[in-house]
């Protein structure tokens, strides 16, 4: 989300288990333990998510600065030497993927794509929308950002032959993440898909004075949302006989701050636009929303990273989450007023994934500062005083009561003084079927790292790989995924797919596979398919 952040920006103006060591100068060689870089594939371009299908790898990705988006799949039978099978053109941000397979033949012929920022129209091809002036209209009454559906061919002989846009639904404050529900797929026979946005800006019908515009053209629910602050997430349907009558669902499942001082996430708070900056400048003034949301469809638990806060909400048996009685709210103590469960401060509750028996939760906090480790200035509020904060940290808690079990930070343990370093922990995934709760994770400039919680108050990591080179000419990761699919062909360990190019997309080195020497998994953790933030 920061690199968002940073390019509104730049056009509109030891707690327990914490791991230590000292300080270092930046790196002239790449650091690596247990991982060994095998394969990068550059393109040019800001990649972000990945989805997985049998033997095919799914990869978003755009540009801020330029007309380029969309997604490539490649086939990685051999992880260690993937290949490219389609570039597909599909202009919009962030283009993060959910894929499908419908047939049960071991290939996606689904992809759900999300989109957040305001286009002219739905479809592939459709221009950004702009002002006059060439600058971005986000607010462009009659533009749409939402959730793109697409049929694609699944011949395994000649699979992606063929990709449609076959629907696009529109959602408020666009489609920032989605979050696959598949727990009643097999008596719905349909999916659903959690979608996550807030307003940072404001969108056609997002934001504190464009939410009252009730004539956009793709909106299908009119006067919505009745908060500014949007306070929901939506949920789309996608039925699996016929994706065209893909739409977002009745229910929009409302969000609070429960116990929070103001009940709203203030971008202003955490210094968001810089040291004499005015705020909150281009950005909205507040937020009550929620950026990720996890899923351990096995206990029908959902663990959401809600800006302000963490909640775990049950799901119910027709797959909404009980977003009005989470059974755990985690909060930190600097925007809480002192009466949060995690120490310190948390910039932005980005993103959060479950061990794999659903009794831990991790919560990963993006930082809006700068630096490896990053530090943000807070401005005063009633309930804090004005300082510096560490930021950028992951955090471990305790499920069923709530107890702070751990952080860590990796520019803690290999940290870079050079300015354009960054290493705030994002996004990524933990390795599910094996006996160890290993989490793999990206840290952008900081690089790729494997963490193992299964003693959640002793943390370890166990494997990293950080590419040598000051801020972006180094590691530039966004996410990090262990999928246990296709194995290597030859030699040990499992592959860890990421992605690659943020700060610098010229240098982008686009999909980066690993070779990570950790628990291979056995018969049950072989799995066929993993999407983003979908423990199934």
């Amino acid at each position: 989300m920061r690199r968002v952040l940073l390019a509104l920006l730049s056009a509109a103006i030891l707690a327990l288990g914490v791991l230590y060591v000292p300080a270092s100068a930046t790196h002239n060689a790449d650091q690596h333990r247990g991982m060994d870089l095998l394969f990068t594939s550059p393109n040019s371009a800001i990649n972000s998510d990945l989805a997985f299908w049998g033997d095919h790898a799914f990869v978003g990705f755009y540009r801020n600065d330029r007309d380029v988006g969309g997604f490539r799949i490649f086939d990685i039978s051999d992880p260690a030497g993937p290949s490219l099978v389609r570039d597909f053109r599909c202009d919009g941000l962030q283009n993060d993927p959910i894929v499908w397979d419908r047939n049960g033949n071991g290939v996606a012929d689904l992809l759900l794509l999300a989109v957040d920022r305001t286009m002219e129209g739905p479809e592939c091809g459709a221009d950004r929308s702009m002002n006059p002036d060439g600058s971005a209209n986000h607010g462009d009454p009659d533009g749409w950002e939402g959730v793109r559906v697409f049929e694609m061919s699944d011949d395994p002989a000649n699979p992606f032959e063929t990709i449609e846009q076959v629907a696009a639904v529109y959602t408020d404050c666009g489609a920032h993440t989605i979050t696959l529900w598949p727990g009643e797929v097999d008596e719905t026979n349909r999916l659903l898909a959690y979608v996550s946005s807030y307003p940072l800006r404001p969108g056609p019908t997002c934001g504190d004075t464009e939410f009252l515009n009730t004539a956009n053209p793709f909106d299908e629910d009119p006067g919505s949302p009745a908060n500014p602050l949007h306070g929901v997430i939506q949920v789309v349907e996608v039925p699996l006989d016929d994706p065209s009558a893909a739409n977002e669902a009745a229910v929009q499942p409302e969000i609070s701050y429960p116990g929070d001082p103001d009940g709203v996430h203030d971008w202003c708070e955490r210094s968001l636009t810089g040291p004499g900056q005015p705020c909150p400048g281009p950005f909205e003034p507040a937020a009550v929303a929620c950026h990720d949301i996890v899923v351990h469809v096995q206990s029908r638990q959902a663990a959401s990273a809600c800006a302000e806060q963490g909640q775990v909400w049950r799901i119910d048996e027709n797959g909404i989450p009980d977003t009005a009685n989470p059974t755990l709210v985690a909060d930190d103590e600097v925007s809480s007023g002192g009466t949060g469960n995690i120490p310190g401060a948390i910039d932005f509750f980005h993103s959060a994934m479950f061990n794999n028996d659903g009794t831990v939760v991790n919560w990963v906090d993006e930082s809006f500062g700068s630096g490896c480790p990053p530090m943000t200035t807070w401005q005063e509020r009633p309930w804090h005083p004005a300082g510096e904060h560490k930021t950028g940290k992951m955090f471990f808690s305790d499920v069923a009561t709530g107890a702070f079990l751990s952080e860590f930070q990796v520019g803690d343990l290999r940290p870079d003084p050079a300015p354009p370093a960054y290493c705030s922990a994002h996004m990524g995934m933990s390795v599910m079927g094996i006996k160890r709760d290993l989490l793999v994770n990206a840290w952008y400039t900081g690089g790729v790292d494997v963490i193992d919680f299964t003693r959640p108050t002793r943390l370890r990591e166990i494997a990293h790989y950080d590419i040598a080179g000051p801020g972006p000419q180094g590691s530039d990761n966004w996410s990090a995924y262990p999928y246990t699919g296709p194995q290597f062909q030859t030699g040990r360990g499992i592959p860890v797919y990421a992605s690659d190019g943020v700060h610098t997309p010229d240098s982008a080195r686009g999909m980066v596979v690993f070779r990570t020497i950790i628990e291979k998994p056995g018969k049950g953790g072989i799995v066929d398919h993993l999407n983003p933030q979908t423990m199934d």
